[in-house]
């Protein structure tokens, strides 16, 4: 029973305590979950997983691994850009510092401006597996997969329809995933060890092989333009032709603008 007021109206009732899906009741003092977030400038509903990740990354609160390869990419980034008069295909995934790098020979000084190409970076990986050499903490700092993995998308950007690092995949120091779609419009999920390249699965981001295919899963190649040269042995006379029929219709183009 409700009593009046001394001037004779009844006491307003409280406003009703806001609850969520669960029926727990909800502060009124907390921002409701579309309002802004107090870190950002990104409503919280708006913030993807990769914002979500490199903000972690920037403000050093995402787990201790995801530091680590941040760090081991970004090492192995610097130093085939610095290592380059001219990146061949220079894109904006990769932000390159403009840094002087300097070769260095253990027995002898140091050879200016030689530039590392994806050849001589899988040499040097297969070199180590092949004098049984681990990758130990220091390599890791160095990056020398990331470092292949990178020259691979590089060089080959050309030649292939579309050629990147999966993000699906793990990647880690000792193994990494190369997504890789040929001229001919054939997806392969390639593996990249110190051993070297092989193909892992016939799709995209698939580690699952073909079994009725053995051979193709188990043969290694040394290095990635090794291997584009089996699965798409007419990629270079495909690209000599787009870029022939692309300047065609430039000059096509031009002759147009010129009239």
């Amino acid at each position: 029973m409700e009593f009046p007021n001394r001037d004779g109206r009844a006491p307003e009732s409280p406003p009703n305590t806001p609850t969520d899906s669960r029926g727990m009741r909800i502060p009124l003092d907390l921002p409701s979950p579309t309002q802004q977030c107090v870190c950002g400038s990104l409503p919280l509903g708006s913030l993807s997983a990769s914002h979500a990740n490199q903000l972690a990354d920037t403000l050093g609160v995402s787990p201790l691994y995801k530091q680590q390869a941040s760090a081991r990419w970004n090492a192995a980034a610097q130093v085939y850009r610095s290592s380059r008069a001219h990146s061949p295909t220079q894109e904006v995934a990769f932000s390159f510092p403009d840094t002087n790098f300097i070769n260095s020979s253990p027995n002898g000084p140091p050879i200016s401006k030689t530039p590392l190409s994806l050849e001589d970076i899988a040499n040097m990986n297969r070199k180590r597996h092949e004098e049984g050499i681990s990758i130990t903490p220091v390599d890791q700092a160095s990056a020398p997969l990331e470092l292949e993995a990178i020259a691979a998308v590089h060089e080959l950007a050309t030649q292939v329809e579309s050629i990147s690092v999966s993000e699906m995949l793990p990647h880690t120091p000792d193994l990494i995933f190369v997504n890789l779609k040929t001229q001919e419009e054939q997806p392969y999920t390639l593996e990249l060890t110190m051993k070297g390249w092989r193909i892992a699965s016939s799709q995209t981001d698939s580690m699952n092989g073909d079994y009725m295919k053995i051979g193709l899963h188990t043969m290694y190649y040394r290095n990635a333009a090794e291997l584009l040269h089996v699965i798409s042995p007419n990629h270079i006379s495909r690209f000599n032709e787009c870029v022939a029929e692309r300047l065609t219709q430039l000059a096509q183009i031009r002759e147009g603008i010129s009239t």
